[in-house]
């Protein structure tokens, strides 16, 4: 783990950001939960919201308690758990949108046919949320990839051993006078 001090500005973004996702996952769960029975047309909604809510605030308590040790069986159990998570949240992701997405644009006009207005808002707001900021961490991660594998590839002409340099050499090896 990274032991470096962290900037003040960063840890108010990280806890206002981990502050917001616990409220959004809250109210998802109390959603889903005051309108179970609300939603004749996808009754899967509701569920969803339930499961994602509790999954993720299941993920952040996990991620607080890995980070609390550094090593041990509590660190492992809690690393084990939160991938389990990860994976079963993103096959829920995908479940949820099919279930979510599958019914828009929902008629209000119709009451009792489709879902609760705000309940059907709130799961496709944050649903599609989700997806956005996963595209975006994938962009950023093939980004950050290609900037190191072009790093890499500049840097390793000048960290290839030749016959006139010790391997690792980082500088240019000039030749000797008596050298052809």
């Amino acid at each position: 783990m990274d032991s470096r001090p962290q900037s003040a500005g960063l840890i108010a973004i990280i806890a206002v950001m981990n502050i917001i996702w616990w409220m959004v996952m809250i109210a998802a769960i109390g959603l889903g939960a005051t309108h179970m029975d609300r939603c004749p047309q996808q009754p899967k909604i509701p569920v969803y919201l339930i499961v994602l809510g509790a999954t993720s605030l299941l993920s952040l308590i996990f991620t607080y308690s890995s980070s609390g040790y550094q090593d041990g069986a509590v660190h492992i159990l809690s690393v084990v758990c939160m991938t389990f998570l990860h994976i079963f949240s993103f096959a829920w992701l995908i479940a949820g949108s099919s279930w979510v997405y599958s019914i828009y644009p929902p008629n209000y006009s119709e009451k009792d046919q489709y879902c609760h207005k705000t309940t059907y808002q709130f799961a496709f707001v944050v649903t599609t949320l989700l997806w956005v900021a996963m595209i975006l961490v994938i962009l950023c991660s093939c980004c950050f990839a290609l900037l190191t594998c072009c790093t890499t590839v500049v840097a390793g002409r000048h960290l290839l051993p030749d016959r006139k340099s010790f391997y690792g050499a980082t500088s240019f090896h000039e030749p000797a006078t008596g050298d052809v």
